[in-house]
């Protein structure tokens, strides 16, 4: 890969301080990107920025909570102004803190899930999308889940709220193709990240996927890599 291509380029990451997001977001600073980054957790923030001393002239960074539209469109605002735009959006921020079957259910959970899980990189795009009509280029690329593509019991929720985000961005990717936006899905399968409950070894790793959103980022030539799927060799849901 020609990753010298990504210097100086303007990245927004979302959910960059833990897992894929904090990965990429790592790589790309060190690649000499101009990364704008967010997350909700303090510890996890401040542990971030202690990994990034010496990168902070090409970094901008804000705390809130994706469920807040207002606070989205806030830091996208400055994100624009402190960088003069943005080349490149990758929407990391999920979790999937409703597991139960159907049948247990609360209603309140189910709509936090489509809150953070479609919501949020739905205002993401949207706010972003406005800035890169105007130099009639740029790059999204969504981070779901190989959940789109199977159903397993007790994470009703969870494929709910991504499939939902699946079924919007492949109407995004048409709308957004004439302005020559590109529009992206990648779907990680199992991830050792601390997004589970126990450490998974034989899953992918968070760098790996973060490869993989690198090498989306870089194909060019008339071409765009619309969906990739990754999964770890063990896993077997793709029936």
């Amino acid at each position: 890969m020609e990753l010298n291509k990504l210097k100086n380029k303007r990245i927004l990451v979302t959910g960059a301080t833990s897992g894929i997001g904090k990965s990429l977001t790592l790589k790309l600073i060190n690649l000499g990107s101009k990364v704008a980054f967010c997350g909700r957790s303090k510890n996890k923030m401040d542990n971030l920025l202690n990994e990034t001393k010496g990168f902070e002239d090409n970094c901008y960074h804000e705390l809130f909570d994706i469920t807040n539209e207002n606070d989205i469109k806030m830091f996208v605002k400055n994100v624009i102004n402190n960088f003069g735009g943005i080349d490149i959006l990758v929407n990391c921020a999920g979790a999937n803190t409703a597991k139960s079957y159907l049948k247990d259910m609360k209603t309140s959970d189910l709509e936090y899930m489509l809150k953070i899980n479609t919501i949020a990189p739905f205002v993401f795009m949207r706010e972003v999308y406005e800035n890169m009509i105007k130099n009639n280029a740029g790059i999204v690329i969504n981070v779901l889940s190989t959940v789109c593509n199977f159903s397993n019991e007790g994470i009703g929720a969870y494929t709910a709220s991504k499939a939902g985000l699946d079924a919007l961005i492949k109407v995004f990717r048409k709308e957004a193709r004439e302005n020559n936006i590109h529009v992206s899905s990648i779907y990680p399968g199992g991830v050792d990240t601390d997004f589970r409950d126990i450490s998974k070894p034989k899953y992918l790793t968070p760098e790996k996927v973060a490869d993989s959103i690198l090498f989306m980022m870089l194909f060019e030539n008339n071409g765009v890599i619309d969906e990739l799927v990754i999964r770890p060799m063990i896993e077997k849901n793709y029936l």
